[in-house]
C-alpha cells in the first residue's frame, strides 16, 4: 500500500474515532464555562479548557486535567473520568498543593424519569463527597484527603464530581433540599444543554 493511502486511512479512523466520542460521551459544562462552589469540606471552582481539558482552582491555585470518556456507562454515567494514576517519583501528574497530589475527578450527566429517583440518588452518593447543587439539577461534589509532603509516604487527594441532573431529557426546576447560593455558575454563549435526548433504555444510577 502506498505512503500517501496509508496516511489518507491513518487520518480517516482518527476522525471517526473522535467524533465517536464527542458524540456519545454525555459532558456537563462547555469549553469557557465554570462552576465554583461551596461545601463542608471547602471551596473550588471547575473550569472547562478545551476538549476534555478541566481545571480545578482552590486555595489559590489551579491544576489541570486531561478528562478520558467513557465508552460504555458505567453505574449510570456515560460521561468523563479520570482516576488519578499515580506513581512515586515516577508517574506524578501533579505538583504538590495544599496536602494534594492527585486526583480523582468525574461529569456526566445522570438521567431520571422522575423526582424520587433523583431524591434516591442523591442521598446515596453524597455522604463522602457532601453533595450541594441547584434547582435546576447541577450537582457538585469535594472532598479533600489532605497528605503532609514525603517522598514515600501516600499522596494527598483531590475528589470532584461534577453532574447535571435530566429528567426525561430536561433539566428540572426544582429540587428539595436545593443550596442555590452555594454555586455560582458562568454559562458562555456556546452553552445550549438545557434539554438533552434521554437515553434510550432505562439508566440504573447505582
Amino acid at each position: 500500500m502506498k505512503p500517501i493511502l496509508i496516511t489518507i486511512i491513518l487520518s480517516f479512523v482518527s476522525v471517526v474515532a473522535f467524533a465517536d466520542t464527542s458524540n456519545h460521551c454525555e459532558t456537563v459544562m462547555v469549553e469557557g464555562m465554570s462552576i465554583s462552589f461551596t461545601n463542608s469540606h471547602g471551596s473550588m471552582t471547575v473550569t472547562a479548557g478545551k476538549g476534555f481539558e478541566r481545571r480545578y482552582t482552590w486555595a489559590g491555585d489551579t491544576r489541570t486535567v486531561t478528562m478520558y470518556p467513557r465508552k460504555k456507562r458505567w453505574l449510570g454515567s456515560l460521561g468523563m473520568y479520570n482516576p488519578g494514576a499515580f506513581e512515586t517519583g515516577k508517574l506524578e501528574p501533579w505538583v504538590y498543593h495544599d496536602g494534594i497530589k492527585r486526583f480523582v475527578v468525574e461529569e456526566g450527566q445522570r438521567h431520571f424519569t422522575n423526582t424520587s429517583e433523583v431524591s434516591k440518588w442523591l442521598a446515596s452518593r453524597s455522604k463522602f463527597y457532601d453533595y450541594v447543587y441547584n434547582d435546576q439539577g447541577l450537582v457538585v461534589g469535594l472532598a479533600f484527603d489532605r497528605q503532609p509532603p514525603s517522598p514515600d509516604g501516600p499522596p494527598g487527594t483531590l475528589h470532584v464530581d461534577v453532574w447535571q441532573i435530566y429528567i426525561n431529557g430536561k433539566k428540572p426546576q426544582k429540587l428539595d433540599g436545593s443550596k442555590n447560593a452555594c454555586i455560582t455558575v458562568h454559562y458562555p454563549p456556546s452553552y445550549d444543554m438545557e434539554t438533552v435526548t434521554p437515553p434510550s433504555q432505562p439508566v440504573e444510577n447505582e
